[in-house]
């Protein structure tokens, strides 16, 4: 269990800047190798009081630690019975509107307290009752996968890590160089067990480190130190290079993440890319998609990174690269669960044309074709399986959230019992625990019941919210790919309906940034394109803003 760095250096979690600096400068000289040569115990303490200062010394790490470990603290357990168990309310609060509990399935998690399910799930139907349809009909779901209030441990599981970087003529200068400080500020932060894979790629993929762990940090160095830019993009190359050296290290006693760069465009290998994000998500990985600057596929990069379960993001300035890596490993820090997968089995009649993940981050899982729609209900009722990725110990992230886009055939779907059927919900993820893990699974059989009134009733207002947020990042994807192709004025219309969308849901501050991106938009140069990117990734990316539009909208905060 790794340590608490606020008793490492013997202050309070409430210490100003000055008392962390005054107790690292007292505990540096105490603890210096200088000061006691010969002794390998205090070198190696000195080792970890020089990353409790680094962490919590950094505003930004310090937060990001903060949060990391409230959502780690010991809480109240949870019970469980070997034919029902009871959890309890989720730390956001209750969800509002009716909802429904998974339970464990059968095969799942043992009834002793100390194996509970780590997480628990809830379904909110769109409407509380449905008017029997006379006509195909939309209907919604919003299922959510969230921690439980069972005690937790910081760093379960030590990392393995691959870092697949674009190595490609187009970073080099100040990007190749950013590049190589960020990898040499990650060697600081990996601790004796974790692994590190860096895959670095042109035209064709370099193995710089294959699971090495700090020990070989010298070789990493050197290695680094030859490195230059060259060659075109391909970014195939890179994934499937590092995908082969984690593939014999499946062992479910490490958490398992790829994070890949990239500043340029790959089109030949881009099937292959998808391709291999899916065998990165059989494989339990899931994928961390960067894009560095402006000319980089974010179509691909975000396909890459939903397929796997993880998720994309802009990375604006080289300098932000040492950032965004630490964040990272920050998150990876506090897994909760790992290897995340929901499924929707539906009944005939109920035939699912959409399925849009809503949190940790916006993402688009599955949807059928625009030209298909009409003919949707001609078909059989498929399940559909989402993969969410990774649950990190962040309070601001509290649950992964799927909303499910359904049509409803009025030939086929029929009530019985005062309700309809509309299918099995499962997931299925892999528990983190002491000395290795477990795979958990949650299971329930979703009926609704029929409104007798004949009037609808109002939305769900998670269902909405929900709806209305993944409607703005459709909107600025659409703003993003219309300033692409030279249509400006779709570009903006696009942006300000956005703009509209995230005002109506109480968010002043991405409503803003959507404001200032259709701003930008009708101007010359690069400024709207860095605007549109800025808006985009901050609707997709902007930690918990459902969560925490949610509990603003019930008057929780």
């Amino acid at each position: 269990m790794r340590q608490d760095f606020y008793a490492v250096l013997g202050v309070s979690p409430a210490a100003s800047a000055d008392e962390i600096r005054q107790a690292f400068r007292q505990l540096a000289r105490q603890f210096h190798p200088d000061a006691n040569p010969g002794d390998p115990a205090v070198a190696e303490h000195f080792k970890v009081v020089n990353e409790a200062y680094r962490v919590l010394g950094t505003p930004q790490l310090r937060t990001a630690y903060d949060q990391a470990l409230r959502i780690v603290r010991p809480a109240s357990s949870v019970a469980a019975s070997s034919t029902q168990t009871h959890i309890p309310t989720p730390p956001h609060g209750p969800i509002s509107g009716p909802r429904t509990t998974m339970y464990p399935a059968p095969g799942g998690s043992p009834a002793d307290t100390d194996a509970a399910p780590v997480l628990m799930a809830q379904i909110t139907p769109a409407q509380p009752a449905i008017v029997a349809p006379h006509e195909p009909t939309r209907f919604y779901l919003l299922a959510e996968l969230g921690a439980t209030r069972k005690p937790a441990v910081i760093d379960p599981l030590p990392l393995d890590l691959a870092l697949v970087v674009d190595r490609s003529m187009s970073m080099k200068g100040e990007k190749i160089s950013e590049v190589k400080r960020g990898v040499m500020n990650l060697l600081d932060q990996l601790h004796a067990n974790d692994l590190l894979t860096l895959v670095f790629f042109d035209n064709k993929a370099e193995v710089l480190a294959d699971g090495e762990t700090v020990r070989g940090r010298a070789g990493i160095e050197m290695a680094l130190d030859g490195l230059n830019a060259r060659g075109g993009t391909n970014i195939a190359s890179g994934l499937e290079a590092a995908l082969e050296r984690l593939a014999p290290r499946q062992t479910r006693s490490r958490v398992m993440s790829l994070v890949l760069l990239s500043d340029g465009r790959t089109i030949s290998d881009s099937e292959r890319c998808v391709e291999l994000a899916a065998h990165a998500r059989d494989m339990g990985v899931s994928i961390t998609a960067l894009g560095l600057g402006l000319d980089w596929n974010r179509d691909l990069l975000d396909r890459i990174a939903a397929v796997s379960g993880g998720g994309s993001n802009f990375v604006e300035r080289p300098s932000e690269l040492q950032t965004m890596f630490d964040e990272v490993i920050m998150r990876l820090r506090a897994t909760l669960a790992s290897g995340m997968r929901m499924t929707f089995e539906p009944v005939p009649g109920v035939h699912i044309a959409r399925a849009t993940r809503i949190a940790p981050d916006i993402a688009e899982a599955f949807a059928v074709a625009t030209d298909a729609l009409p003919t949707l209900l001609d078909s059989s009722s498929s399940p559909v399986t989402v993969d969410l990725g990774a649950l990190v110990g962040r309070p601001d992230i509290e649950s992964a959230a799927v909303v499910w886009d359904l049509v409803l055939d009025p030939s086929v779907l029929v009530a019985r019992n005062g309700a309809y059927d509309f299918g099995r919900l499962t997931a299925a993820y892999w528990a983190p625990r002491h000395g290795g893990g477990q795979m958990e699974r949650l299971a329930h059989h979703l009926q609704i019941p029929v409104n007798m009134s004949g009037q609808p009733a109002p939305f769900a207002p998670d269902v909405r919210l929900a709806l209305e947020l993944i409607t703005a990042y459709r909107l600025q994807t659409q703003a993003d790919q219309f300033k692409t192709v030279g249509k400006v004025d779709e570009a903006v219309k696009r942006m300000r309906t956005a703009e509209l969308r995230l005002q109506n849901v109480g968010s002043g501050n991405l409503a803003s940034k959507a404001r200032e991106a259709a701003q930008a938009l009708s101007g010359a140069g690069d400024a709207g394109i860095t605007e549109t990117l800025r808006a985009k990734y901050d609707t997709k990316n902007h930690g918990g803003i459902f969560h925490r539009l949610r509990r603003r909208q019930a008057g929780n905060v």
